[in-house]
């Protein structure tokens, strides 16, 4: 027999790569969507699918609100008192509220250096009656009024600490001027906690008790309202306060209130009357972290 010629055999070479081709076009149809089927095999990791660990940030809040920090400790809390957290510029009337975020920054190292952990008044509070305690060497952080550095200047230096701040808001500054809706809702988010500073900032003593009751229970409600808050502690306009000021902060519902009378507060202080430990704008980290020790400093505050 005769040997098939050259043409006749790549004929049948390309019958022959023909048929392989159809037939692993075939393979893959069929057992492609048998595979994907499988109840054992692995979804692909895709941008709409993320993993564990890449949604643990959504569950923490929006800008990473830090766990909460607990312990055992019940006793006495140093409660700082800021305000601007800012340098000021030359002729800037009260300078002495303005912290430069450099001092700020440092203030907040050290501390944690030292071994302090941030926590809320709510926190404070709570250990103070029965619930989860606190860790060794609490500090709070709060600030006064409702400044624009609250949320660009102090959030972040917090936040990089992994520590919440206590904003005492004044109804007159949320919007131009002070915080935005947004802002505040971004420093929630980051685990700060809201409490009253009153709509407009008077001094309480001078007010009939109607418009004392609208200062305290309509501040509350702005707040609770706009922000979905618990709002449970308020914080007086200068720290001016007397006997008819706390009756009133107490029916007003809020559990407790904070002066500038300088000391660490305690279980068995005045609930509605708890000392802070004021911060100037002068004042060295150094100085500030010796007055979260001892409780000492000046009284006075706007």
């Amino acid at each position: 027999m005769s040997r098939p010629s050259a043409a006749v055999r790549q004929r049948r070479l390309v019958v022959i790569v023909t048929a392989l081709v159809v037939v692993a076009v075939a393979l893959v149809l069929v057992t492609g969507p048998l595979k994907s089927q499988s109840p054992n095999a692995a979804a692909p990791a895709t941008a709409a699918q993320p993993s564990s660990a890449g949604s643990a940030p959504e569950r923490a809040g929006a800008d990473g609100a830090p766990p909460v920090a607990t312990g055992s400790y019940r006793g006495g809390v140093p409660i700082l008192m800021y305000h601007v957290i800012k340098a000021p510029s030359a002729g800037t009337p009260m300078a002495e509220l303005w912290t430069p975020a450099e001092t700020f920054k440092a203030t907040i190292a050290l501390l944690k250096k030292d071994g302090y952990q941030g926590v809320t008044l709510n926190q404070v509070w709570k250990a103070w009656n029965g619930g989860p305690g606190l860790p060794p060497k609490p500090v709070v952080v709060s600030f006064d009024d409702g400044y624009l550095s609250h949320s660009v200047t102090a959030k972040p230096i917090l936040r990089a600490a992994g520590w919440p701040g206590v904003l005492n808001l004044e109804g007159k500054n949320i919007g131009k001027g002070g915080l935005t809706t947004s802002q505040v809702n971004g420093l929630i988010a980051a685990g700060w906690e809201i409490d009253s500073h009153t709509l407009t900032h008077p001094d309480l003593t001078t007010l009939d008790d109607a418009t004392l009751r609208t200062e305290l229970v309509d501040s509350r409600k702005l707040l609770q309202q706009k922000f979905n808050v618990p709002v449970d502690f308020f914080c007086y306009p200068a720290g001016v306060n007397d006997a008819r000021v706390r009756a009133a902060v107490k029916a007003a519902g809020y559990d407790g209130a904070t002066t500038v009378e300088p000391g660490i507060a305690s279980k068995s202080d005045d609930p509605y009357a708890l000392p802070r430990v004021r911060v100037n704008g002068t004042d060295s980290a150094a100085t500030v972290a010796e007055r979260v020790r001892t409780g000492d400093g000046v009284s006075g505050g706007y």
